[in-house]
């Protein structure tokens, strides 16, 4: 279930474990066990063999791009947040209006083809894409979410 947050008009919040829209689908990773050691968490994504691993500063925006799904490391486009928070924002790119999801860690996020889309970190971040820089070379297309 999605709930307005308290940040802004057009913000919307994680309220389960997961939620699907018609642009993305976000999932909160599944808690084994939590101990004095820290948290430990699993989760399946689709079969992939190469991953970028980014880190972020916080109020960093990055994105502000969309694939067409060419390959399908790209279809859908797979990141998962390992640490940290931020404001996903996304719109169908034949659509004039964005949205924005608040997500924290650890979550997985999916991205169908022709949503442009980008993060800003809320906080410092550190994110998996699900693929490799070959995977979206020629599947890669610039587009602000906040302008047409």
């Amino acid at each position: 279930m999605w709930h307005k947050s308290r940040i802004k008009k057009n913000y919307l919040q994680i309220g389960s474990r997961e939620t699907i829209m018609k642009e993305i689908k976000i999932t909160k990773l599944n808690k084994l066990n939590k101990d004095e050691r820290g948290n430990t968490f699993d989760f399946s994504i689709r079969e992939t063999d190469n991953f970028i691993l980014c880190t972020r500063k916080k109020s960093s925006i990055s994105g502000n791009t969309y694939h067409e799904g060419k390959s399908s490391k790209t279809n859908p486009k797979i990141f998962i947040l390992i640490s940290g928070s931020i404001d996903f924002s996304f719109r169908h790119i034949d659509s004039p209006k964005p949205q924005t999801v608040v997500i924290d860690y650890p979550s997985i996020i999916e991205v169908k083809p022709k949503i442009t889309h980008s993060i800003k970190a809320l906080t410092d971040i550190i994110m998996l894409e699900c693929n490799s820089i070959a995977d979206i070379q020629n599947d890669r297309y610039s587009l602000n979410v906040f302008t047409n």
